[in-house]
């Protein structure tokens, strides 16, 4: 591919369709694709910024780039290349082009990082050859359900669970929280959470990004470290139905059932698709079995989707313009 046919620019809300037709959003994921959903809210939020790689006037290539943690970390967030373009070095262009000083490689980044699913085999390779370090993995289980299902259990279990000692937490309590020095131990050991595919270190600046207006954050047991139990989670409308992402952090017990009945509560509320798929999330090596236990309760059945887990990564930026 000639660099010079290739362009990058900015993209702007008016790019959407462009931006789209880039690659199928039915094939990404296995039609779970979160974008065509979030690109509004995600272009809104002060800390993202998308690229496009143009060639005459067409978008062949799409980058969502996050900063976070104080403005010392990038987070290469998402990516395509259209099917015509793919192996042609789309995605290389881009990521030299940020390199050589694009808009987000600023004198205070230090580190860019990106989390993927687990079998990405050309980061795996970058991690052998010491271009990425790991810095945290994480275990998927899938469940599915749907809407009406979940609606008539979630009702049944909320009227014979009146008294929880879960509860949600704000903004300001979850940087407290990711601060706690107390906590930090059983809670993020590796200083870091991901949520959404996002690698934040535990720090109280990063709070209100974690937080968008489709997250939920509940706690339970704050007052004693060894069995505090943070759960986070959000949801995006998909080709194929609604992803309800289920992030867990601590010590996972029975209290889960509790944490799961306050998530649904907001959930619920919102605009869904019939079709519903929760994917739980937790650190590797964890047991699932008390989520499994919650979730049937709900009558949420075990499924096969896009990845077994992920991996979170960094590299030290080094040299810059």
């Amino acid at each position: 591919m000639d660099n010079n046919l290739v362009r990058c620019k900015r993209v702007t809300k008016e790019d959407y369709e462009k931006v789209m037709a880039i690659f199928p959003p039915s094939e990404i994921y296995n039609g779970g694709d979160y974008l065509p959903d979030e690109f509004h809210m995600l272009i809104d939020m002060p800390n993202n910024e998308m690229y496009a790689a143009v060639i005459g006037d067409k978008y062949v290539g799409f980058g969502l780039f996050t900063t976070v943690d104080d403005g010392k970390s990038v987070i290469n967030r998402a990516g395509r290349v259209s099917k015509e373009y793919a192996g042609k070095g789309i995605n290389r262009i881009m990521i030299k082009w940020m390199d050589k000083g694009g808009p987000l490689y600023r004198p205070e980044v230090l580190w860019h990082k990106t989390t993927v699913i687990r079998t990405h085999t050309p980061l795996l390779q970058l991690i052998i050859k010491g271009k990425y370090n790991k810095t945290l993995e994480q275990d998927f289980r899938y469940y599915e359900t749907h809407k009406r299902t979940l609606q008539m259990k979630y009702n049944v279990i909320k009227n014979e669970n009146q008294s929880l000692k879960a509860e949600y937490i704000d903004v300001n309590l979850l940087g407290q929280v990711l601060t706690s020095t107390v906590h930090q131990q059983y809670l993020f050991p590796e200083d870091e959470i991901v949520v959404a595919m996002v690698p934040y270190m535990a720090s109280k600046s990063n709070a209100p990004l974690i937080i968008s207006k489709r997250t939920t954050v509940v706690v339970s047991d704050l007052n004693c470290p060894q069995r505090t139990l943070l759960s986070i989670s959000n949801f995006h409308q998909a080709p194929f139905g609604t992803v309800f992402n289920f992030n867990v952090y601590g010590c996972l017990s029975e209290n889960i059932k509790e944490h799961l009945i306050l998530h649904f509560a907001k959930f619920l509320c919102r605009p869904m698709s019939k079709y519903i798929l929760l994917r739980g999330i937790l650190s590797k090596g964890t047991s699932w079995k008390f989520l499994d236990s919650a979730v049937e309760e709900f009558d949420l059945k075990r499924t096969e989707s896009y990845g077994t887990g992920l991996v979170s990564v960094r590299r030290r930026i080094t040299s810059k313009l």
